[in-house]
C-alpha cells in the first residue's frame, strides 16, 4: 500500500511537471516562429517599397565581400528576391540577393508565388517566405530565405529537449524524495495499525481457543440440563468459531502486510489444484442444492505458494456458494490466456454486483450491504484473496451483469 502511495503521488508529480514544462517550450517555440515570421514579413514589406537596384541584382559587393549566401545568418538587412509580373505574365527581376537561385527557376516561384488567395505565404519545397502586392503596372513579389529560421527553431528544439530531459531527471529525484517524506506519518501510522491488529489478533487467539475448547467439552459431556442452556451453548461455540476465523483472517493480512521483498515460488500445477478444490466444494454445493460445473485445461502450471493459491480458490468458491440463490448454478473454468498467463474464472448466478461497486468490494471489510453479514462475512475473504493474487504477480477483477450474473477472474503468469 505505502508503495503503491509513493508511485502515484511520483507519478502525479511527474505528470503535472511535464505538462507544466511542456506549455513553457512549446509557447517559447510558438513565440520565437511567430516573431521570426513577423520580422521576416517586415523586411519583405520594406524591400517592396523599396526602389530597384541598378541591373536587378542587388547592392554590389562590399569590400570584395559577397552578398549573403542561402543559409547565412541575417544581419541588418534580409537577403531577398523581388520580382514584377506584369498584366501580359512577363516577369523582371527587381532585385535578386539570393545567388543560389537560378534565373530560369525565378518564373515558376513567381508563378507558385500567385496561384493562392493569400497574399503571404510559404513555399516549402524552396524554404521560401513570399509577399506578393498589386499595382497598376502588375504584381510585385518578394522571397526570402527562411532556412536559417527552420534551423533557429530546430536548435531550440534541440534546446529545449535536453533542458527538458535534465529537468525532468532532477524532478524525479525530488519527486522521490518529496513522496517518501509526504508519505512517512502515512507509513508510520500503517505500520502502528498492522502492528496493532497483529498484536490484538495474537491476544485474542488464546482466550477464542480456551472458550471453544471449554464449549467442546460442554457438548461432549452429554444432553445439558435445558433447552435454553444448550442453545446457549451451541451459540457461544458458532460466535466463538465465526470470532476465531475473523482472527486468523486478521492475522492473514497482517502477516501479508509486513513481507519484506518476494516470496520463492515454485511451479504449482494449478490445473490439478482448481480440481481438487471443485471436488472437495461439490458435497457442500450438493447438500445446498446448488449446482457446480468446473470445466479445467489441464498441464496448466504457475510460479507459487500451493497452500495460498488453494486458499485463493477456496476463497473464490466459498463466496461464489454464499452468494448465489438456492437452486443457483456456479461454473469454475481454468483456460490458458495471452501473454502466457493462466486465467481462473468462477461464475455464478445471483443478484448484480454495481458496477461502482466492482472494485470496492476487494477493500478490507467492505460490505455492500447488510445481507453479507447474513452469512456469516465480515468482507475479508476477497481482500485476502487479492492479496494472495498481487503476490504471485498477478491479477483479480471482478465483472457482472443481469446476463451473465457475477464473475471473478483471477490471472496468473504461467510457469
Amino acid at each position: 500500500m505505502i508503495q503503491r502511495l509513493r508511485r502515484k503521488l511520483v507519478l502525479i508529480v511527474m505528470a503535472v511537471v511535464t505538462l507544466m514544462l511542456s506549455a513553457i517550450f512549446f509557447t517559447m517555440l510558438l513565440t520565437t516562429q511567430q516573431k521570426n515570421a513577423r520580422m521576416s514579413v517586415d523586411l519583405l514589406r520594406q524591400a517592396l517599397s523599396l526602389r530597384p537596384f541598378p541591373g536587378g541584382v542587388g547592392p554590389p559587393a562590399i569590400d570584395g565581400k559577397p552578398a549573403p549566401s542561402r543559409g547565412a545568418a541575417p544581419q541588418m538587412r534580409l537577403p531577398v528576391l523581388v520580382v514584377e509580373i506584369a498584366r501580359d505574365g512577363a516577369v523582371t527581376v527587381l532585385a535578386n540577393q539570393l545567388h543560389f537561385i537560378d534565373e530560369g527557376d525565378i518564373p515558376a516561384l513567381a508563378a507558385l508565388a500567385t496561384e493562392g488567395a493569400k497574399a503571404v505565404g510559404i513555399l516549402p519545397d524552396e524554404a521560401l517566405r513570399y509577399l506578393r502586392e498589386g499595382g497598376e503596372g502588375g504584381v510585385r513579389v518578394a522571397f526570402a530565405d527562411i532556412s536559417v529560421e527552420r534551423e533557429i527553431l530546430q536548435m531550440q528544439l534541440v534546446n529545449s529537449l535536453l533542458v527538458g530531459g535534465l529537468a525532468l531527471a532532477a524532478f524525479f529525484l525530488l519527486s522521490l524524495l518529496l513522496a517518501r517524506w509526504a508519505v512517512r506519518p502515512v507509513e508510520l501510522a500503517w505500520e502502528q495499525q498492522r502492528q496493532f491488529v497483529a498484536n490484538a489478533s495474537h491476544e485474542l487467539k488464546t482466550p477464542l481457543t480456551v472458550i471453544l475448547s471449554n464449549a467442546d467439552m460442554l457438548r461432549a459431556e452429554g444432553p445439558i440440563a435445558g433447552d435454553k442452556n444448550a442453545r446457549r451453548i451451541e451459540h457461544i461455540h458458532a460466535e466463538a468459531l465465526r470470532m476465531k476465523r475473523l482472527v486468523e483472517d486478521m492475522l492473514t493480512l497482517a502477516r501479508s502486510d509486513s513481507r519484506q521483498g518476494a516470496e520463492q515460488h515454485r511451479p504449482v500445477d494449478f490445473s490439478d489444484l482448481v480440481t481438487s478444490a471443485v471436488l472437495m466444494y461439490e458435497p457442500v454445493f450438493y447438500d445446498e442444492g446448488k449446482r457446480l460445473s468446473c470445466e479445467v485445461e489441464p498441464g496448466l502450471s504457475v510460479g507459487g505458494d500451493a497452500p495460498e493459491l488453494q486458499r485463493l480458490t477456496h476463497i473464490l468458491l466459498d463466496n461464489a456458494r454464499k452468494y448465489s440463490p438456492p437452486g443457483g448454478a456456479v461454473w469454475v473454468r481454468v483456460s490458458q490466456a495471452e501473454h502466457r498467463r493462466a486465467l481462473l474464472t468462477v461464475a455464478s448466478e445471483g443478484e448484480p454486483i454495481p458496477k461502482g461497486e466492482l472494485e470496492r468490494i476487494f477493500l478490507r471489510f467492505y460490505r455492500r450491504d447488510a445481507s453479507r453479514s447474513e452469512h456469516g462475512s465480515f468482507g475479508l475473504g476477497l481482500s485476502i484473496a487479492q492479496t494472495i493474487v498481487q503476490a504471485h504477480r498477478g491479477s483479480i477483477w471482478a465483472e457482472s451483469d443481469e446476463t451473465s450474473g457475477n464473475r471473478f477472474f483471477v490471472s496468473l503468469p504461467l510457469a
